[in-house]
């Protein structure tokens, strides 16, 4: 019976870490997701202030 629960504690330790590698990749890329936005509207705000004062 210990081998068992050792197993199946090994096994959820699996998942969690499974899990946890999700989580850290889809926040990875929402974070470079939000980065790229906010310099593209810098860019944006600098263009269309340069055009105005043309």
């Amino acid at each position: 019976m210990a081998k068992k629960r050792k197993s199946t504690a090994t096994s959820l330790d699996e998942v969690d870490r499974t899990m946890y590698d999700s989580f850290r990749t889809t926040a990875n890329s929402i974070s470079q997701l939000y980065t790229h936005a906010m310099n593209h509207q810098k860019l944006s705000f600098h263009a269309g202030e340069r055009n105005a004062l043309v």
